[in-house]
């Protein structure tokens, strides 16, 4: 990580600071932005380590887990207004449960009162 922001640091200084009419997209404003979140970053971004321990590195993991979600819950052109999908989730969490929650959901219309 030290040698990418050695290497971003010189190629900023080369362009310069960005100015007030670069355009968001303007690479001297681009790459300072970057670069300052690389430096504010740098010490969660120990990825050997986290490769070592079995850490997933990529998005993939995330990705995959809306994409079942949105399968599972949503299906496809659906689209859930916050409650609704909070409701969606909560039936699937009964139907989930291994203590017959669902069941005794539907037939008493409330479930089980847990022991304090």
């Amino acid at each position: 990580m030290a040698t990418i922001i050695r290497w971003m640091t010189r190629k900023a200084q080369a362009l310069g600071q960005p100015r007030e009419s670069d355009p968001a997209e303007h690479p001297r404003r681009i790459l300072w932005e970057n670069l300052t979140y690389l430096e504010r970053h740098q010490g969660q971004m120990n990825y050997p380590a986290y490769r070592a321990q079995g850490w997933p590195i990529g998005s993939g993991v995330t990705e995959s887990g809306v994409k079942l979600f949105n399968k599972r819950v949503k299906g496809t052109e659906q689209f859930w207004s916050e409650s609704g999908a909070e409701s969606m989730l909560a039936l699937r969490a009964l139907w989930l449960s291994q203590d017959d929650r669902w069941h005794h959901y539907w037939l008493y219309g409330q479930l089980p009162r847990r022991a304090a």
